[in-house]
């Protein structure tokens, strides 16, 4: 309960903490530290898809003005994540979720279920930002070992996420 009552500090808080790791955690060339995906897959349900929308371009749009120097990378990599939020969550985790404007957790969900959610909006998320961010100009396989790379580190920084946003109210 105190997570949820806390929502909007905890997401900007987070947002604060993507900022740091975007400017201050290079790891190399391969691997992009991000978890901007799974905070807006962590949204409460009950908000619709445009509002979801704005959100993750006010995100992204901080990011690239803040961190990453490039306008409109995250912003045109968080767009696409936003708009597919409902359908991952009545995909991975159920109909019943978006019907009851419910949300989610590890516990209430299960790991792979929520793990694979996650997965997908990252892979969406990084899948659109390495084409963007290549521009043609890297060799596929560059592309590639940075896209699995990443995807790997962004699952288990997304899982943290998970439980600082997500709320348990099951007794």
């Amino acid at each position: 309960m105190r997570i949820t009552q806390n929502f909007p500090l905890t997401f900007v808080l987070l947002l604060i903490c993507q900022l740091f790791l975007s400017n201050y955690n290079c790891l190399g060339p391969y691997i992009m530290l991000s978890m901007l995906a799974t905070m807006i897959l962590c949204l409460p349900t009950s908000l619709g898809t445009f509002a979801t929308m704005l959100i993750a371009f006010g995100c992204g749009f901080a990011t690239d003005l803040f961190a990453e120097g490039l306008l409109g990378l995250n912003v045109a990599a968080l767009l696409p994540v936003a708009f597919c939020r409902t359908g991952l969550i009545r995909i991975f985790l159920g109909e019943d979720l978006i019907v009851r404007k419910d949300n989610f957790s590890i516990r209430k969900n299960g790991i792979l279920k929520v793990s694979l959610a996650q997965l997908t909006a990252s892979a969406i998320f990084l899948a659109v930002y390495i084409f963007f961010d290549g521009a043609g100009t890297r060799p596929f396989w560059f592309c590639a070992s940075k896209f699995f790379a990443s995807l790997g580190c962004c699952w288990v920084l997304g899982l943290c996420v998970i439980n600082l946003l997500t709320s348990d109210d099951r007794k």
